[in-house]
């Protein structure tokens, strides 16, 4: 069963990109396997615009991150971006929690990096999830 932390998504403070199955995209990225479409949709019930590994540069993943946001944004003007930290379902819920806080800032980069991208702040919200069997901490970008 899916774990969200504290009573439901947690904001966070405003604090490489990958679609699904895709790795780092590059300037030709392959489509993901169905397969691998169907395993993150399972898990939270949407699948990811944009996944971006913990860690990563933002010079990684700010033009791909840009151009999801403005193809998202021209097929709905009125779209709203969901940046969610991910962790892996392990250890202690305070390591879980630990875990999520310590992505905070990497989150908050991908937020201003959407507001960059024209989209109001409004559209933009923060939170963070606790999900079994992903491999790793992630920062997740969902559309609504």
């Amino acid at each position: 069963m899916k774990h969200i932390l504290g009573l439901g998504l947690i904001a966070l403070g405003l604090a490489g990109c990958a679609v699904p199955g895709r790795g780092l995209l590059g300037p030709s990225p392959l489509p993901p396997a169905a397969t691998t479409v169907d395993t993150t949709k399972a898990e939270f019930g949407r699948v990811p615009l944009v996944t971006i590994a913990a860690g990563s540069a933002t010079a990684d993943y700010l033009s791909a991150l840009t151009g999801a946001v403005q193809a998202a944004e021209a097929r709905k003007p009125d779209v709203v971006f969901d940046v969610v930290s991910t962790v892996p379902q392990t250890a202690t819920p305070l390591d879980q929690i630990t875990a999520a806080k310590a992505l905070t800032p990497q989150a908050s980069a991908v937020a201003q990096t959407i507001m960059g991208a024209g989209v109001p702040a409004s559209r933009v919200t923060l939170g963070a999830l606790v999900l079994p069997g992903i491999g790793g901490e992630q920062i997740r970008v969902y559309v609504r």
